[in-house]
């Protein structure tokens, strides 16, 4: 059987990992160099988004290294039944934690290791990312060779929409993170671009006037572009009120949508701040 291995990116829980028997490697978060957090496991969204509130530097990110790959694929080949690793890496354009899981690998490969792994660029980050790694999973639970689910997830992955919006643009450009946002005043001119990711990396779709504009126009594009009666990811950064809202005008239009809410993760988070709401799910 195939294992499942992702970046902790991917913002699945700790518990939604392990139903689905996937392993989540942890990336870093760093508020100095002696006060350093392994996502999901020392820190998590709420905690993030109140550290925030008080930091005038925004924290520093680090994918996993290479020893924490290696580590990481041992471990999972040593699992009763397994066959094949495949590992659904964040987007290469934003990280290079895609080549140092491959560089793991080949060092892996020069010590004996028998076991075949394969590195796949997801070319997606946080609920994007989930998508292909829960569709993954489902395949190798159904028997599905590395090859062929990689196959299946090429022929998803430009179906996966991912479409958000943003409270503020701020630590998106503290953090270097908006360089594809063509309205970077858009905090002063109080529009707010409508974000998508795609092709790896995030831009704007759009503007509108106010953060209600901006939501409501991600609602319409559920309407406009959903495969209905799928899985949806609603996301959100510190707003549980406001996501509650949205699922509920989601399920208006698509009545049998599988709504899964669920917050922003901390490594995403830094760069999006508190308030920041969007959709991950198969489009057209």
């Amino acid at each position: 059987m195939v294992h499942i291995l992702t970046n902790s990116v991917c913002d699945l829980t700790p518990q939604q990992l392990e139903e689905l028997g996937v392993t989540a490697i942890p990336d870093t978060i760093a508020f100095s160099p002696t006060e350093q957090y392994r996502n999901n496991i020392e820190i998590d969204p709420p905690t993030l988004y109140r550290r925030l509130e008080g930091c005038a530097e925004l924290p520093k990110t680090a994918h996993p290294n290479l020893d924490q790959f290696m580590q990481a694929f041992r471990e999972a080949a040593a699992a009763p039944g397994c066959t094949e690793l495949l590992c659904l890496s964040l987007t290469s354009k934003m990280s290079g934690s895609c080549n140092t899981a491959r560089t793991a690998v080949k060092l892996l490969e020069e010590q004996g290791f028998a076991t075949p792994v394969t590195v796949y660029d997801s070319q997606q980050v946080s609920y994007g990312l989930a998508v292909l790694v829960k569709e993954a999973a489902l395949l190798a639970a159904q028997g599905l060779t590395a090859a062929q689910i990689v196959e299946k997830l090429e022929a998803l992955r430009p179906h996966v929409g991912v479409y958000f919006a943003m409270e503020s643009l701020a630590n998106a450009r503290k953090g270097g993170r908006a360089g594809a946002i063509r309205v970077l005043a858009a905090d002063l001119l109080k529009v707010k671009p409508i974000l998508v990711f795609k092709d790896g990396l995030v831009s704007d779709i759009g503007i509108v006037r106010g953060f209600d504009r901006a939501v409501d126009r991600v609602v319409d594009i559920y309407r406009e572009k959903a495969v209905y009666g799928g899985e949806v990811f609603l996301f959100h950064a510190d707003r549980t009120g406001l996501a509650q809202t949205v699922a509920d005008r989601l399920l208006a239009i698509d009545p049998d949508a599988r709504i899964t809410i669920g917050w922003v993760g901390a490594v995403i988070g830094i760069y999006t701040g508190a308030g920041c709401l969007g959709l991950a799910f198969r489009q057209k």
